[in-house]
């Protein structure tokens, strides 16, 4: 093998091997985000039952003739 096939295979050797590099750090911040989307879907999940919740007692509330219950001139 010549100086300058060895030398192109050295660049591209050294290219993979960036690449490959590359690809497994762009790999772990992917299943990292996966991890923070799920994360973030079950707090948004238990929030908006929260609400749920919090709009069916002011319902409630509303209905019994609660302390909040609007002025009849509104």
């Amino acid at each position: 093998m010549s100086k300058s096939q060895q030398s192109r295979l050295d660049s591209l050797e050294l290219l993979y091997s960036e690449q490959d590099h590359m690809v497994q750090t762009l790999n772990d911040i992917v299943a990292q985000q996966g991890q923070e989307i799920s994360r973030l879907n079950l707090q948004l999940e238990q929030i908006t039952n929260q609400l749920q919740s919090l709009k069916s007692e002011s319902a409630t509330d509303a209905g019994s003739g609660s302390e909040f219950e609007v002025p009849p001139h509104y």
